[in-house]
């Protein structure tokens, strides 16, 4: 398309309203484009509502996250304030305590607002492209590709990337307000102060939203605004918080230490890593091969990574031939893409894969965008114009099939690792995750099976730790006792070894060992509240009465609603004749759940302080509850045994 064929104002489409008109209650087509896209993008994904959640990250950010364990002042604090693996995301954090708040650990409330939430992505996706100057039917596309492409399922299926759909609801809202900022002539203000707000909502919900200001500029671009410095300054503001929270990310990767590049690679293989996804996720653009939650890095770079640099240089190189040609729709394609995805490109090593499918779920929007613009270029030949609409359509079925089919490999922590292990048979970690997920559902055999194999691949001390603790909830603490030794012969920094061999040696009766264990643990990790919990145990067991309760109260301090420690916290202080206070740990845990053991125990504290009438109360609702009381405390609070 020559110069001469662009306007100062965006592109107007050859077919349908005016792009300006973007008024979706007064345009019967937009209606129905944008409709046809949210009800086929729903039913591709509706299947993901009977997942469950999986053993890949969903522990750390949800079920054993302590921050969502109550919604009230300290934990919101807590959830702004702390990372998640090294990660900065408090937004996703937030919405994960409210649903916990209300439904527990039950995943498909989990499910079902990821799920809306890309709905509302796919909404804001067909928006801004429509404000850009597509035609109906061709944002109907864009948002089609960008509802069921199958590169989405990672975002939206897996629990944990809740960040991914809530951070791109604020993108693409923020991008749409621009583009409508823009098209009102920068007269309507109130568009863009909007935009603000929107833009730290989004970089509260995942780091990737740093490329908001330089999507703004592609933007600038597309409609023509003129390439001079006052784009940049008037993006001051966004510029600075985009580092700002680059800042915060960057720290808090460190601090856990995600930046630690364990491949060693020379900076110009990490250049070869970065070309290679660049062209992948561009290849996988047009039809995704090798779906996999983990591209695991290999031992040596192969001659396809280095190969990979030429084709990248070549689209690069195309980029720069749409921008000298003035094929304005293309070249904002390519750049929309570049822009959010490079920060993806793990030149820098970040994570456990050099690839992940969740990475394109924004930078995509452009190369969608591209498709569109190309779309409504040739669907006018009425020659061709039913081949072109059967070639869509086939495409778009093809890719709903794909993604129905990857949402199903989501649906546990079994055949999420199954299906990596298709990919990823060099690295034990898709052996090890599947094995834990056999264990925490007793399944031993299988279990075994998965470590030993994980073992042959490369020995470590988190797998020899695995299979101790497999041994150990199977009954054969002996022969954990085994694996716990390895473990901590490779690993002997690692508190969580020592803590778990502890609670193994308790098991077998040698106490003063465990004693010593427990004690190293808690010290090389103060934050594992197992090592509380099996030290107080311990302690209880060996009449360490006052330790015990120190113990209880440094558990409680970060679980306080743990009402079993309130149950054992009092039984201790009873043990020490401290009945009222051991009466108000009873209660405490009687509050929470009403169990047959908690008003035994409470009963027979009244009687020691005298309380005989709240004392039989208290020991007759335990009977009542199915609690088999011994003669002896019936005859001595003067109940009848009938």
């Amino acid at each position: 398309m020559s110069k001469k064929n662009f306007s100062q104002k965006p592109i107007a489409p050859k077919s349908g309203k005016a792009a300006g008109n973007t008024s979706i209650a007064g345009n019967k087509t937009d209606r129905y484009a944008l409709i046809l896209a949210l009800v086929v993008s729903f039913l591709s994904f509706l299947p993901s509502l009977q997942n469950e959640f999986v053993n890949w990250d969903d522990d750390v950010n949800v079920l054993e996250n302590k921050n969502i364990e109550r919604l009230d002042a300290s934990h919101i604090k807590a959830i702004f304030t702390d990372d998640v693996i090294g990660n900065y995301n408090p937004l996703p954090i937030l919405t994960f305590a409210i649903e916990k708040h209300f439904v527990e650990y039950s995943p498909k409330l989990y499910h079902i607002d990821n799920l809306i939430l890309h709905l509302l992505c796919v909404l804001f996706a067909f928006l801004f492209v429509r404000q850009l100057g597509l035609s109906s039917w061709a944002s109907g596309l864009v948002a089609l590709l960008f509802g069921i492409h199958p590169m989405r399922v990672e975002s939206v299926a897996w629990i944990t990337e809740r960040k991914d759909v809530l951070f791109t609801v604020f993108y693409f809202w923020a991008l749409w307000l621009y583009a409508r900022y823009l098209k009102s002539g920068q007269s309507n203000k109130k568009l863009y102060f909007l935009i603000f707000p929107l833009f730290i909502l989004s970089l509260l919900s995942k780091i990737q939203a740093v490329s908001l200001p330089l999507s703004m500029l592609a933007v600038d671009y597309l409609m023509k605004r003129p390439l001079k410095l006052n784009l940049i300054l008037e993006k001051i503001p966004h510029f600075l918080l985009s580092a700002l929270f680059g800042i915060i990310g960057i720290y808090m990767l460190g601090q856990a230490k995600s930046l630690d590049d364990v491949t060693n690679y020379s900076i110009f293989g990490r250049l070869a890593i970065g070309g290679y996804t660049f062209f992948v996720y561009v290849l996988k653009w047009i039809f995704p091969y090798k779906m996999s939650p983990l591209y695991a890095y290999p031992d040596k770079l192969s001659w396809e990574i280095y190969a990979a640099a030429a084709p990248t240089l070549g689209l690069l190189i195309l980029t720069w031939w749409f921008y000298k040609k003035d094929k304005r729709e293309y070249t904002f394609a390519m750049l929309f893409f570049i822009v959010n995805v490079m920060f993806m490109l793990q030149i820098l090593g970040a994570g456990q894969g050099f690839l992940a499918d969740r990475f394109t779920y924004v930078p995509y929007l452009g190369l969608f965008f591209g498709t569109g613009y190309f779309y409504d270029q040739i669907r006018t030949n009425q020659k061709y114009k039913n081949l072109i609409n059967g070639f869509f359509g086939l495409y778009l079925l093809i890719f709903i099939i794909m993604t129905v089919r990857q949402t199903g490999i989501w649906k546990n922590g079994e055949t999420l690792w199954t299906h990596v292990q298709k990919y990823e048979t060099q690295t034990p970690l898709p052996y090890s995750n599947r094995a834990m997920y056999y264990r925490n559902n007793k399944m031993y055999d299988k279990a075994l099976a998965d470590f030993e194999h994980a073992l042959k691949i490369k020995p470590q001390g988190t797998t020899y730790n695995s299979m101790g603790k497999l041994f150990f909830d199977s009954g054969d603490a002996k022969k954990a006792l085994q694996y716990y030794d390895k473990a901590i012969e490779m690993k002997p920094e690692v508190g969580e070894f020592y803590i778990n061999r502890g609670a193994a040696l308790a098991t077998v009766g040698n106490y003063q060992k465990a004693l010593s264990d427990l004690n190293t643990g808690v010290s090389k990790e103060p934050d594992n509240l197992n090592g509380y919990l099996n030290r107080s145990l311990l302690n209880f067991t060996m009449g360490n009465y006052e330790a015990a309760i120190q113990d209880h109260n440094e558990y409680l301090k970060h679980k306080p609603d743990k009402y079993e420690m309130y149950y054992e916290r009092g039984i201790c202080k009873a043990a020490l004749k401290q009945y009222e206070s051991a009466i108000n740990d009873f209660t405490t845990a009687i509050n929470a759940q009403r169990r047959d053991i908690f008003f035994l125990e409470r009963g027979k504290a009244y009687f020691m302080v005298g309380k005989r009438e709240l004392a039989q109360q208290d020991i007759r609702t335990a009977m009542e509850l199915g609690m088999k009381v011994p003669p002896e405390i019936l005859q001595q609070v003067g109940i009848q045994n009938k």
